[in-house]
């Protein structure tokens, strides 16, 4: 069903009369659908909602225009005030495929786009032929809030939604849609003669009234979300950027470009808190870029279901990039004197052959531009860009399991023709919140292919903290439990000490700096500290990232760059009386100006982004606990008011080292203060599960409070942090390599 491409005349709006319902009334013989309507009785008599209707009975209905499929573009209006103002009842409509939305408009766009429908539905096949292949704005994007959407099975009227503060609502297509209008008068027809039909329009209209109500507040503005960036009409893949893990090293960008020429992909796309939506291609479902082409250069491919362009025959006309609504693809020129000259590019494409024009080839006329536009690598065996990132921020993911507008058990009853009841309540499954308000925690590239090592960075940091912990017990053994260290072991087996007793042998066991386990502790821990030294350039020479990926090369970077460091720790024993200890102060300056970049990335994300959205939520949340727990709500109000008001002092404060240590103690009493809170509400004498939830939430709230001090302060510092880590990064290997040659030209 979902390939049927049926033929229709344009379908009237509701309210108006309608001649195809006319035709349709010609004498038919018994069981069979009247001349014209075959094509729609075949879609229609598959619905699971229709199993059990006579063929008689769901034919004649169709004959007499109860029963109405109509095949929609998209942005295309259903159901608008302007159609129903003649008073007639609206029908019941069944989404068969496709996706139709509600939303508010104002009058003035609703009133231009509506007269642009009928005038176009109106038109003659020549008129049509000259309409520009240009598609106005979509209707997401024009809409002041998109309010609630229908996926296939679900049924819905104009009484679903009611007006917002004198606004219009309008329903409209998002995606090319088939769509089952059903009469009023008919539905009741055959709810009296058919019970197991008026069962599951009740069960339908049962669910969808059930899940309108609980998308609200942050769960709307996720809707909206979706609806307006257009992510609920992509593919089965959109790329994000988890905001959590990014390091804003912008290597995606570099790798799509080194291999390409000209990047792809552009971070800072359209956020919803922690998840940025980059911009690329989602491959929309009805590829609006396709049909403006003259030249037949970008087509979708329906077995790797991804739109591609042929650059051998683009002309650079800019008509996809004009089609595309999201901006996805853009116009590279190739001429050297134009001002956004990509040379790389070109480049790749005189290599393939693909700028050639005159006679025997594609091309007529020489091309100024070319058409670019992400393919996922659709030639390659991983995407450049997610393989790039070293910490996994990059991934690709399903849109519908991320939004999910609805709860598996939802869709499972749409699809089986809503033959069973709803048993349990799913409101936690639609639209569930915590992704874009914590984050998604994702590191292996979700659905993107990509060359990454699973286990290589986990076996690095097992066998670095395993030799470290050697080292260290062997320490410990020596000066604590002497005759339990393989030093004693060694040297009682050594020839030179036999017949001396135990306590001779034990003179010799000792640490201290310059002798042998000492020294091998300073090798191995310069060389691991060089090692995460040079990462930047492990990260940018193709045999390096040809023998691992970034993220396990980054790994490796913080990997030596912690244990290198605690293995230096055990090489100095603690002396710093001479010159050696500037290298030693270095070190510690790069290693804690490292974990400081390392936790100001992860909190910058968390502090800026994704704040409303869940700050919306906990209020939410609190409103409706303030009537029943008058007491409790209002120590925790006072406790948000008390944290408000510190925080607005270290905000007035110019010192930026004060929020930093603000925030930091912040992070390390977390966990007390809320044991505490949950105490004081025990008290109070709320129940266990609202006084966990309470607590939490308080504690979610404190933090979000923190944005209004930290943020500025630390974006601050994050953009200022590599002055100090890179600089005694240089400082410290300096050191270390006079430091290993004054000690090698003494030892020999």
């Amino acid at each position: 069903m979902e390939d049927r491409n049926t033929q229709l005349p344009p379908p009237p709006f509701p309210g108006e009369m309608s001649n195809l319902a006319i035709q349709r009334s010609a004498p038919m013989g018994p069981g069979l659908p009247p001349s014209g309507m075959e094509a729609d009785y075949g879609v229609i008599r598959l619905l699971p909602l229709f199993e059990g209707i006579p063929d008689d009975a769901l034919i004649h209905a169709m004959s007499q225009g109860g029963i109405v499929l109509r095949s929609l573009e998209r942005d295309m209006f259903v159901l608008e005030p302007i159609g129903l103002a003649g008073g007639q009842p609206a029908p019941v409509v069944y989404v068969a495929r496709g996706q139709v939305a509600a939303a508010v408009f104002t009058d003035t766009d609703l009133q231009e786009r509506r007269a642009a429908q009928i005038a176009h539905e109106n038109a003659t096949a020549e008129e049509r032929e000259a309409e520009s292949l240009i598609k106005p704005a979509p209707l997401a994007r024009i809409a002041l809030k998109n309010l609630a959407l229908f996926m296939e099975g679900d049924l819905f009227n104009s009484g679903a939604l009611s007006a917002t503060h004198g606004q219009p609502i309008a329903f409209y297509t998002t995606a090319p849609s088939a769509l089952i209008a059903i009469d009023q008068r008919w539905i009741a027809d055959l709810a009296v003669r058919h019970p197991m039909f008026e069962q599951r329009l009740r069960r339908a209209l049962s669910v969808s009234r059930e899940r309108l109500a609980w998308v609200s507040g942050v769960k709307q503005e996720l809707l909206d979300f979706f609806v307006r960036q257009g992510v609920s009409v992509a593919g089965q893949v959109v790329r994000v950027r988890q905001l959590d893990l990014c390091i804003d090293c912008k290597l995606c960008e570099e790798a799509c470009e080194e291999r390409y020429g000209a990047r792809r992909l552009t971070l800072g796309g359209y956020q919803l808190g922690m998840l940025d939506f980059i911009y690329t291609c989602r491959t929309c479902t009805d590829q609006r870029c396709i049909d403006p082409c003259a030249y037949d250069s970008i087509r979708f491919d329906a077995d790797r279901r991804e739109v591609v362009i042929n650059e051998s025959t683009c002309t650079g006309c800019t008509a996809c990039a004009q089609a595309c609504p999201y901006g996805a693809i853009d116009m590279i020129e190739i001429e050297s004197d134009a001002p956004t000259f990509k040379k790389d590019f070109k480049s790749r494409l005189e290599k393939k052959n693909a700028l050639a024009f005159g006679p025997g080839t594609p091309r007529i006329a020489r091309a100024r531009r070319i058409a670019n536009k992400c393919d996922h690598c659709i030639s390659y065996g991983d995407q450049a860009c997610v393989s790039a990132c070293p910490t996994g921020s990059l991934i690709e993911v399903n849109p519908y399991n991320l939004f999910r507008e609805r709860s598996p058990r939802m869709a499972q009853l749409a699809r089986s023709g809503y033959d069973d009841d709803l048993a349990r309540r799913d409101r936690r499954e639609v639209l569930p919140v915590m992704p874009f308000t914590e984050g998604l925690a994702v590191r292996s590239g979700g659905l993107a292919k990509v060359k990454r090592g699973r286990y290589a960075p986990l076996l690095m940091w097992v066998l670095g903290i395993f030799a470290f912990l050697l080292a260290l017990g062997e320490v410990l053994l020596r000066l604590y439990a002497p005759t339990m260290s393989y030093q004693f072991a060694t040297l009682r087996a050594a020839s030179g000490y036999e017949g001396i007793a135990d306590s001779g042998v034990l003179e010799n066991v000792r640490f201290r700096a310059g002798e042998p386990l000492a020294i091998y502790c300073g090798l191995v821990g310069t060389g691991l500290m060089i090692i995460a030294a040079i990462y930047p350039i492990f990260r940018r020479i193709k045999l390096f990232r040809w023998l691992a990926s970034n993220t396990m090369w980054f790994d490796f970077h913080l990997m030596a760059g912690t244990v290198g460091p605690m293995f230096v720790i055990l090489h100095s024993a603690l002396r710093l009386d001479t010159w050696v200890s500037a290298a030693f102060w270095s070190m510690a300056i790069v290693v804690v100006s490292g974990f400081l970049g390392r936790y100001l990335y992860t909190q910058v994300p968390g502090l800026s982004s994704g704040v409303e959205l869940e700050e919306l939520d906990h209020e939410r949340a609190f409103q409706k606990a303030r009537p029943r727990l008058t007491v409790p709500m209002a120590e925790i109000d006072r406790e948000l008011a008390i944290h408000r008001s510190r925080a607005q002092e270290v905000a007035m404060s110019p010192s930026v080292t004060r929020a930093l240590w603000w925030l930091i103690f912040q992070d390390i009493g977390r966990i007390p203060a809320t044991m505490a809170r949950r105490g004081r509400l025990k008290q109070l004498g709320v129940d266990r599960r609202t006084r966990r939830d309470l607590a939490r939430r308080a504690a979610r709230m404190i933090v979000i409070a923190r944005r209004q001090v930290v943020a500025p302060k630390a974006q601050l510092l994050l953009h200022s942090w590599k002055k100090v880590h890179v600089p005694f990064t240089v400082i410290l290997t300096g050191f270390a390599v006079v430091h290993i040659w004054v000690s090698w030209s003494r030892a020999w």
